[in-house]
């Protein structure tokens, strides 16, 4: 798969089907979207190629608007693995915000990507001020020689398919509902930096994550987690919160790693949420904190570790 993070670079290709958005999350709406392009594409041995930006065009206009779902590496894993040939990882900047929809089709579809079919969303805009959207690009389309697909939204559980409705989900906390929408349980990733070690004093060690990119986390609380080191894969118990007992008035996420006792500080790693254990809360004393954390990390070991075959 080629990856090209700017326009410039893009050279003429001989034929494509296209899809356009910002594929927040790759939910399992933007998978179907991204999965009809890469086949019609080997259909007509012609190139498949996704169309998105690499900052929410949100986030152009108001910085940190919008919380990522995933980040830029994880979602260009997720389309390498979807089959995509050519991914458009284009920053979203203020010469976005002046094409007009005919200069984007024209200027991009047209003459670089030689576009044969083109797949988008029911609610997709493009171009300057969103004077774009799926209607007139099946318009242009008819103008210019390519067919245009409107895909109607997924629905399951009759509910809607999307990146708004998955942020509402973990800002519930409700990481266990995710995967029906996503396709996949909620991942982060993040370096291993050092923290005020508390947990080493009362026998739960934690890793203290930092992230790289402006990523949307879950409501505070436990978690249970899978956590992936060096190819290897643990169960963790997850806090996320300010650590009331302490003090902390900064948000952190931390992660009691069960069965594991090694030095990760400066090594990135990967937590996939599974389940919410309980809130956060404040103890009385570090011994009230202590039985807490027995009582969580039990959980854990005895439904995902100690299960019964």
């Amino acid at each position: 798969m080629i990856v090209i993070t700017s326009l410039d670079e893009l050279e003429q290709i001989e034929e494509s089907s296209v899809t356009i958005g910002k594929f927040e999350g790759l939910h399992k709406g933007h998978k179907v979207l991204i999965q009809k392009t890469v086949n019609y594409a080997r259909e007509n041995n012609i190139k498949s190629v996704v169309f998105t930006f690499a900052n929410n065009p949100a986030n152009f206009f108001e910085s940190e608007k919008v919380r990522k779902i995933l980040t830029n590496k994880g979602k260009i894993d997720s389309m390498r693995e979807l089959g995509v040939d050519i991914v458009l990882n284009i920053p979203f900047d203020e010469s976005m915000t002046k094409i007009s929809a005919i200069d984007f089709v024209q200027n991009i579809l047209v003459k670089k990507l030689n576009v044969k079919k083109v797949y988008v969303g029911h609610d997709f805009t493009f171009a300057r001020n969103k004077e774009g959207d799926a209607n007139l690009l099946k318009v242009l389309g008819g103008e210019y020689n390519f067919d245009v697909d409107i895909i109607r939204p997924i629905k399951i559980n009759n509910i809607r398919v999307s990146s708004t409705y998955i942020r509402d989900l973990l800002a519930q906390g409700k990481v266990d509902k995710v995967k029906d929408y996503l396709g996949n349980n909620y991942t982060v990733e993040g370096v291993v930096v050092g923290g005020k070690q508390l947990g080493r004093t009362i026998g739960f060690p934690t890793a203290n994550l930092k992230f790289k990119e402006n990523l949307i986390l879950p409501r505070p609380g436990i978690y249970a987690t899978k956590v992936y080191i060096n190819d290897k894969v643990y169960m963790g118990a997850t806090n996320i919160g300010f650590n009331p007992t302490v003090r902390v008035e900064k948000l952190s996420i931390e992660t009691n790693i069960l069965q594991f006792n090694q030095d990760i500080y400066g090594e990135t790693i990967k937590l996939e949420f599974l389940e919410r254990i309980r809130d956060e809360k404040k103890f009385n004393s570090l011994d009230e904190l202590k039985e807490q954390l027995k009582k969580d990390t039990k959980k854990i070991y005895e439904k995902y570790i100690c299960k019964s075959n």
